[in-house]
C-alpha cells in the first residue's frame, strides 16, 4: 500500500496548526497560574512529538512485510511512551508542573485528531 507523503505531511501540520491555536487560547491560563499554563505547554508539545514519531513510524511500515512491520510498530510504541512517562516524570518533578494540565495537554493530539477526523466524516457523507 503506498500512501502520498505530501497528503500525510499535509495532515500532520494541520493537526498541528490546530494545537497551535489550542496555545494560543491556553495563554489565558498565564494569568490565572503559570504551572497551569506551563503543564499545558509542554504536555501538548510532547503530545505533539510523540504523534510525529507515530506517523514517521506509521509511513516506514507499510511498505514492509507484515512480521517486520509488527515488531516495528510495537518497537517504536514502547519505546516513544517509555520516553513520553520519563519526560513527564522529569516535568512533575522538578518543575513542579500542575498534573491534571499536563494530562490535558498530551490528550490535545488525540482528542484533536478525533474532532478533525468526526469533521471530515460529516463532510463527506453530505
Amino acid at each position: 500500500m503506498k500512501i502520498e507523503n505530501n497528503k500525510l505531511k499535509n495532515y500532520i501540520y494541520h493537526i498541528f496548526k490546530i494545537i497551535f491555536l489550542t496555545e494560543i487560547l491556553a495563554l489565558l491560563l498565564i494569568a490565572q497560574n503559570l504551572k497551569l499554563f506551563l503543564g499545558y505547554f509542554l504536555g501538548s508539545i510532547a503530545s505533539c512529538i510523540n504523534f510525529f514519531f507515530q506517523a514517521k513510524r506509521t509511513e516506514k511500515s507499510l511498505n514492509l512485510p507484515e512480521s517486520p512491520a509488527r515488531f516495528g510498530a510495537f518497537k517504536n510504541f514502547y519505546l516513544r511512551y517509555l520516553i513520553l512517562f520519563g519526560v513527564m516524570i522529569i516535568f512533575v518533578k522538578f518543575l513542579k508542573l500542575n498534573i491534571f494540565s499536563l494530562l490535558v495537554g498530551l490528550v490535545s493530539v488525540p482528542i484533536v485528531v478525533t474532532i478533525n477526523s468526526l469533521v471530515e466524516a460529516k463532510k463527506d457523507s453530505k
